[in-house]
C-alpha cells in the first residue's frame, strides 16, 4: 500500500496502553546537541509512528537500536562539518526529484501524526493474540510471539487508519477521476497527452503524466516488443489511482499545516540527514574498498567445495555469477568494517549523552 511504503512502517512491538505525547517527545539521547527522541527510537524498533512503548524489548536491544541512530547522526554531522550539504552534488540530489521528495515528506509526516493520534492497542489484546500465536507455533520464543501478535493486532488497524485518511483527503481536496476521459484509453488510437484523466482541486493529472510514469516502468523492466503500457486501461488506471492518492494526501497535508508544521520539519530533516549519510559513506568506503582476485578465488574455492559435496556441478556461467556475488559480498563486508571503524573514531570526538532513565519508557 502507498502509505506503508511512504512511512516505512514495518510492524510493531509489545505495547502497554496509550502513551502520552509528552513521553514520545522526551529526549533519550543527544549527539553533539542534536536530540534523539523516544518516538524516533520506538519507530526504529518497528513501533508504528512510535505510538506505543516497546515494553517487550530488553533495554540492551533498545541500546543497540539507539547506537545505530547515534551513528547516523555522527556521520550526517560529519557531512555538515565538511560542507557536503553546501555542495552542488548534495543540492542536485535533493532537487533531482524535488516534487516527489516533497510529496513523500508531507505524506510521511501526515501519516505519522494520524497513526500516533489514533492507533490504540491494549496489553489485554496483545496477550490474547500472543496466546494464539504460541498455540499455532509451538516452540516460538516469547519475543517473536509478541512481535507477531502486535503485527497481527495493529497491522489491520494501521491499514484502516490509512484508508480512512485517504478517503478524507480525497473528499477534502475534491479528488476525482474523469470516467469519460478514462474510457478513451485503449479505444482511441491517439489520445492527446493534455487530456485530463483526473483532478485534485485545481490540479489536473494529464494522460501525458501517466504515460511518463509508465514509460519509466517500461524502461526499467519491460523487454522489447511488449505492448504499449500507456494503451492498457488497467495499467493506466493503477498509476492514475496512485498519483491521485499521492496528490490528494499532499494537498491535504498542506491544508493541515504545510511547511510550518513540526511534523513536516522533522521528516524533512530526516530525509536530508540520510542524503548526507549516504554521501559520507560513499566518501569513506565507496571508492576506497578494494577486493583482490586472490580473496575472491579463496572464497570461491570454499563455496565451490560446499556445492560439490552436495553433488552439484558448476558450469562457467554459474562460476562467473558466483564470483560476482562473492565480490559484492566482500565489498559490502569491508565497507561495513571501514564505516564501523570511522564511526568509532567519531564517537571519541563527539559529545554523546544517553538518558538511561528514559530508556525504559521507549
Amino acid at each position: 500500500m502507498i502509505l506503508l511504503l511512504a512511512t516505512g512502517i514495518a510492524g510493531g512491538m509489545l505495547v502497554g496502553g496509550c502513551s502520552s505525547k509528552d513521553v514520545r517527545q522526551e529526549v533519550v539521547a543527544t549527539v553533539n546537541g542534536d536530540p534523539i527522541r523516544v518516538s524516533e527510537l520506538r519507530e526504529s524498533l518497528g513501533v508504528p509512528a512510535g505510538a506505543f512503548p516497546a515494553v517487550d524489548v530488553p533495554v540492551e536491544k533498545k541500546k543497540e537500536a539507539l547506537d545505530r541512530l547515534v551513528a547516523v547522526r555522527l556521520l550526517a554531522g560529519e557531512g555538515r562539518s565538511l560542507g557536503i550539504d553546501n555542495t552542488p552534488q548534495y543540492k542536485e540530489i535533493l532537487q533531482r526529484n524535488d516534487q516527489q521528495n516533497d510529496q513523500l515528506v508531507r505524506i510521511k509526516a501526515l501519516v505519522r501524526e494520524e497513526i500516533g493520534a489514533k492507533l490504540k492497542v491494549t496489553n489485554e489484546e496483545i496477550k490474547a493474540e500472543i496466546a494464539k500465536v504460541k498455540k499455532a507455533n509451538q516452540g516460538i520464543s516469547d519475543a517473536d510471539a509478541a512481535i507477531r501478535a502486535v503485527r497481527s493486532v495493529s497491522g489491520s488497524r494501521v491499514q484502516k487508519i490509512q484508508a480512512d485518511l485517504i478517503a478524507v483527503a480525497k473528499k477534502e481536496t475534491a479528488a476525482s477521476v474523469d470516467p469519460k476521459a478514462m474510457a478513451r484509453i485503449g479505444k482511441e488510437e491517439n489520445v492527446p497527452d493534455n487530456v485530463a484523466l483526473a483532478s485534485v482541486g485545481n490540479e489536473q493529472i494529464l494522460y501525458g503524466d501517466v504515460k511518463k510514469i509508465l514509460g519509466g516502468l517500461a524502461q526499467a523492466g519491460a523487454s522489447h516488443g511488449e505492448a504499449d503500457l500507456s494503451r492498457n486501461p488497467a495499467m493506466v488506471g493503477n498509476i492514475l489511482e496512485r498519483e491521485l492518492t499521492m496528490r490528494a494526501l499532499t494537498a491535504y497535508a498542506k491544508k493541515q499545516g504545510g511547511d510550518a508544521s513540526e511534523g513536516y520539519k522533522a521528516v524533512r530533516r530526516e530525509m536530508e540527514r540520510y542524503v548526507l549519510l549516504s554521501m559520507v559513506i560513499d566518501n569513506v568506503a565507496g571508492k576506497s574498498v578494494q577486493v583482490t582476485d586472490k580473496e575472491i578465488e579463496t572464497a570461491y574455492a570454499q563455496r565451490a567445495a560446499t556445492i560439490a559435496r552436495d553433488g552439484k556441478k558448476i558450469n562457467a556461467a554459474m562460476a562467473a555469477d558466483l564470483k560476482e556475488r562473492i565480490r559484492a559480498s566482500l565489498v559490502n563486508d569491508k565497507g561495513k568494517e571501514m564505516i564501523d571503524a570511522h564511526v568509532a573514531e567519531l564517537r571519541k570526538k563527539a559529545k554523546i549523552t544517553v538518558n538511561d532513565a528514559v530508556l525504559p519508557k521507549v
